[in-house]
C-alpha cells in the first residue's frame, strides 16, 4: 500500500481529485486530497503566500500521522510539493509532478510557464501581477478533452489564483539537496502546460521516473483511471 497526498493546482481544490482518488483507493492505497487555503471548501479563507499552502499539507501529514508519503503536485501544486518535502523530509518517500511547474530559485510561475495560446486567451495578467480568468475560456485550456458534465463540474468550482501565486519567487535547490526521489507524469494533450514545456521542466529534476497520460491538463478529472495508473507506475 502506498500513501498518496495529492496537491491540487491553482483555481482547483481537493474536489478535482475525486475520481482519481477513488481509483487509487480501489487499488488498495491510502489517499488524502486536501484543499489548500483559499480554494474549494476553504475558499472563505485567505492565503498570503505559498508557505500557507505548505502548512496546509504538512499539517495533514502530521495530524494523520502519515509516513513514507508520495506527494503529488498538479500544475501550481508543483511549487508546493518540494517545499513540503523541505518542511517534513523524513515523512516523504517520493515527490511527483503531474504536468506541474518546477520553479528554479527566484523564478516565479509566470517566468516558469510560458503562456500557451489557450491560456493567453483565457487569462489576463494585471499590472500588479494578479490573474483575471475568463471562466468559460479557461475550460478550453484546462479541460478541452472532458465531457460536458466534466467541464461543468470544473467550471462551477474553479476559482481565481491568489494574488501572490503567479509572482512569488520559486525555490528548488534546497529540495534537491534532500535527495528525495522524484517523478514527472506528462499529459500529452495539455494546452495549459504544453508537452514541450513539461519536458523542459522534468529535466530540472534529478533522474526522475516518468510516465504519460494521454489527456489534457485536468487529466485527473478526464482520465482518472489512466492518471492513477501513471502515478502508480512511477511510485511502485
Amino acid at each position: 500500500m502506498t500513501t498518496f497526498v495529492l496537491v491540487h493546482g491553482g483555481g482547483h481544490g481537493g474536489w478535482c481529485w475525486k475520481w482519481c482518488a477513488q481509483a487509487l483507493r480501489a487499488r488498495g492505497h491510502e489517499v488524502y486530497a486536501p484543499s489548500l487555503t483559499g480554494f474549494g471548501e476553504r475558499a472563505h479563507l485567505a492565503a498570503p503566500d505559498f508557505e500557507t499552502f505548505v502548512t496546509d499539507i504538512a499539517n495533514v501529514v502530521a495530524f494523520e500521522d502519515l509516513h513514507d508519503v508520495v506527494l503529488v503536485g498538479h500544475s501550481m501544486g508543483g511549487v508546493v510539493v518540494p517545499r513540503v518535502a523541505e518542511a517534513i523530509p523524513t515523512r516523504v518517500a517520493r515527490a511527483v509532478w503531474l504536468t506541474a511547474a518546477v520553479c528554479n530559485d527566484g523564478e516565479s510561475l509566470l517566468q516558469t510557464i510560458p503562456q500557451s495560446p489557450w491560456i493567453a486567451a483565457a487569462v489576463t495578467i494585471g499590472d500588479d501581477g494578479t490573474a483575471h480568468t475568463d471562466a468559460d475560456k479557461i475550460l478550453a485550456a484546462n479541460i478541452h478533452d472532458g465531457t460536458p458534465e466534466q467541464q461543468a463540474f470544473v467550471h462551477d468550482r474553479h476559482l481565481a489564483y491568489p494574488p501572490h501565486a503567479l509572482v512569488e519567487p520559486g525555490r528548488l535547490t534546497a529540495f534537491l539537496a534532500l535527495g528525495v526521489p522524484t517523478a514527472y507524469v506528462f499529459a500529452t494533450d495539455d494546452r495549459t502546460i504544453e508537452p514541450h514545456v513539461q519536458r523542459s521542466l522534468a529535466a530540472r529534476l534529478p533522474d526522475p521516473r516518468t510516465a504519460e497520460v494521454h489527456a489534457g491538463h485536468d487529466c485527473m478529472v478526464t482520465r482518472p483511471e489512466a492518471t492513477a495508473d501513471a502515478l502508480l507506475s512511477v511510485t511502485s
